[in-house]
């Protein structure tokens, strides 16, 4: 199982490090294909279209060839989309790898999931899902830290050469998890997965969650840069001790296990809520704000893992489409961060931006005290041992 969780992890590095890369990188690329920052960007863009629609359309055929299966063919389209990404002589051929570098991560990412419940050890499933979901640490301590270095010392297409042979090395030792995550060749769709008791519930707690994060780690860098007048370096910083505070919190995740899915999911977005209460008391004191930034990573993680599980457990024949609606309705939330974020950050500064992310875990806080009644538990159960 360590090895196993070990590919699903690395998966999860090597599509983050992929979707947050543009951004430290956009100066070089911008210059090596001689286009504004503005024009790089577009292909950060293309790659979150194409998350958007694969998660939404190919992710059910997990539901009927295997997540596992699956996510192998993705790996292979996604060695080949940064290869590309690499080689790519334009903007608009980086734009088209790009876009299929965003179809093979829309696709796998819902996999990655399914396996990481389906290879859990009985009661042991927050404890599994928590480790697999260290991999957004990896791309964001390790992907994009490494990803700048490199750049610096070899040029930006050695960064995607490196992701690609990184993710064929997945792909090699991921045959184990070939045979897993089938469901019996059952055909579903978003249409069936938004049947299933509890998607509807759940898809909120999704938008209420994203929302509340991008709309703050959107804008975080600016006050920094901006109101603090710092450096971009010191900048960076917060989302360093917000991903190291998110991998550290992997450690309390056995307590999800104990403590279980309804009574603890509320608590936590009280937690959360309450994070993002202390970051508008101390958004003027830029060492308050890393002192935070690691409370507000590990509740984050912890939330997140509940999330998911919660999802993964409305229906298992039909994980792949319910993990796929998940990710259409987290990466619809980043495109709708910087209008509500910016009108946030613009009349307010961070401080709104944190009020509004305060708010929106507030509800989900109480929209999750709704677990803990018989009719909501209903929803959860059997596989919710989390």
């Amino acid at each position: 199982m360590v090895a196993s969780i070990l590919i699903l992890l690395s998966a999860i590095g090597v599509i983050g490090a992929n979707s947050l890369l543009l951004s430290p990188l956009v100066t070089a690329v911008g210059a090596d294909l001689q286009v504004s920052a503005a024009q790089v960007m577009q292909a950060a863009s293309a790659y979150g279209l194409g998350v958007a629609f694969a998660a939404m359309l190919l992710a059910p055929l997990g539901d009927r060839f295997g997540a596992g299966r699956l996510l192998r063919v993705t790996l292979v389209f996604l060695v080949v989309g940064l290869a590309a990404s690499a080689l790519a002589p334009t903007l608009y051929a980086l734009i088209a790898a790009q876009t299929l570098c965003g179809l093979a991560a829309g696709a796998a990412l819902p996999s990655i999931y399914t396996l990481a419940v389906t290879i859990a050890p009985k009661g042991r499933e927050s404890q599994t899902l928590g480790a697999v979901l260290t991999g957004w640490t990896v791309s964001l301590v390790l992907g994009v830290s490494l990803g700048a270095w490199i750049t610096d010392h070899f040029g930006w297409r050695a960064v995607y050469t490196a992701l690609s042979i990184g993710t064929a090395l997945l792909w090699l030792f991921s045959t184990r998890l070939r045979n897993l995550g089938s469901s019996g060749d059952r055909t579903t769709s978003p249409l069936t997965a938004l049947k299933v008791p509890g998607i509807k519930r759940g898809l909120l707690a999704t938008v209420l969650l994203m929302l509340s994060f991008y709309i703050t780690y959107f804008f975080i860098g600016a006050h920094v840069t901006v109101d603090l007048g710092l450096s971009t370096t010191k900048a960076g910083l917060v989302p360093l001790f917000y991903g190291i505070g998110f991998g550290l919190a992997v450690l309390a995740d056995p307590i999800l296990d104990r403590i279980g899915l309804e009574r603890a999911t509320a608590p936590v977005f009280l937690a959360i809520t309450l994070t993002y209460v202390c970051m508008i008391a101390l958004s003027g004191t830029f060492y308050g704000l890393l002192m935070v930034a690691a409370l507000w990573g590990i509740f984050q993680h912890l939330g997140l893992n509940l999330l998911v599980a919660r999802l993964t457990a409305l229906d298992p024949s039909q994980r792949g489409a319910i993990m796929g609606l998940y990710s259409t309705a987290t990466y619809l939330c980043i495109f709708a961060v910087p209008a509500l974020g910016g009108l946030a950050y613009a009349n307010w500064g961070l401080a709104g931006c944190l009020a509004v992310s305060a708010f929106l875990c507030l509800i989900e806080m109480f929209e999750a005290k709704g677990l803990r009644r018989p009719t909501a538990m209903a929803h959860v159960a059997p596989d919710a041992s989390v």
